[in-house]
């Protein structure tokens, strides 16, 4: 969980934030992705907020990865 702490951190100090977009009355959602005011929205649904959240922590750790291991 330290990793995903990191990168979530990171990623909040380099203006990348992730979040969830409901879609109304129905239990799936987007994802969204705020990369410094270039907004991004996930070409999938995910079926509920759970399976949305854990791809966050992958997205999070994605970013920071990709940023940070060069």
């Amino acid at each position: 969980m330290y990793r995903e702490l990191v990168a979530k951190s990171w990623c909040l100090e380099h203006n990348i934030k992730i979040y969830i977009v409901p879609i109304r009355y129905r239990k799936e959602c987007y994802i969204e992705v705020d990369n410094n005011g270039l907004i991004t929205r996930s070409p999938v649904t995910y079926p509920d907020q759970k399976a949305a959240s854990k791809k966050i922590w992958e997205l999070n750790i994605f970013f920071y990865e990709q940023n940070n291991l060069k």
